[in-house]
């Protein structure tokens, strides 16, 4: 079940913070964004401009994000640590770099801290960059400096203040600061968009102690949903919460 959500998760992070490349390779951007993966023909016509542009981080970059997210990991680390030979100070590479590093250990959540810290320091206006550091601050239960991040990623002009919003309720939930949780629930918009099933358990747990239960339906119902899809049992804690669905 983790593999479903984590590809779909990873593949919406790589494209949102995606920015166009230069205007020489428009072209296959395009048909990276609108073909099927491992399309032969697009692999075939990244790997001539790879050997024609052998020096240019754009394309190695390219290469990478069209990678089947979990079966090609290896293989778009290879290429996004391509671009960072090709160019030490593209930020881009280490951003997505860091997206193919194990998170089911601390280990995994320190080296990509460090792989978002060169991100934000060759580009300080990539606003996903900050967030996912932030994110993985969380993980490691430093809630001051993913608070920090959260407030850097909202400055950018090119984030998603909602993903903002979705990480301050993380870190106040986790802080048992049930109040402050509270307003920003109120404020926030958070029926809105895909969350993934963790989010709309905890957003579910929020509205169900704010004595919202209509709000808290449709988080169960949402968080449901995946494992619905693909024929797989509910946990445990989904199915308590649709009980007072009814």
């Amino acid at each position: 079940m983790r593999s479903y959500l984590f590809i779909a998760l990873l593949f919406c992070f790589q494209h949102a913070f995606a920015q166009d490349p230069p205007e020489k390779f428009m072209l296959i951007w395009t048909l990276v964004n609108t073909s099927e993966p491992a399309d032969p023909s697009v692999l075939a016509e990244l790997k001539n401009i790879r050997e024609e542009n052998p020096s240019d981080p754009w394309i190695f970059w390219i290469s990478g994000i069209y990678c089947n997210p979990v079966n090609g990991q290896e293989e778009a680390a290879a290429f996004y640590k391509q671009a960072i030979v090709a160019d030490s100070t593209f930020p881009h590479a280490y951003y997505n770099l860091a997206q193919t590093i194990d998170d089911n250990n601390e280990n995994g959540w320190r080296e990509r801290i460090g792989l978002y810290t060169k991100a934000v320091t060759y580009d300080p206006s990539l606003g996903y960059s900050f967030h996912a550091r932030g994110e993985a601050y969380f993980e490691l239960g430093d809630y001051k400096n993913a608070m920090a991040d959260c407030d850097s990623a909202r400055k950018c002009y090119d984030f998603d203040p909602m993903l903002g919003d979705a990480l301050e309720l993380k870190i106040l939930w986790k802080q048992n600061k049930k109040q402050e949780a509270f307003a920003l629930a109120r404020e926030a918009n958070f029926n809105e968009g895909m969350w993934g099933t963790d989010f709309d358990i905890l957003l579910a747990a929020v509205y169900t102690e704010m004595g919202d239960q209509k709000r808290a339906c449709l988080c169960y119902h949402r968080a449901a949903e995946p494992y619905e899809m693909m024929g797989e049992k509910l946990p445990a804690e989904i199915k308590k919460g649709l009980k007072k669905c009814k």
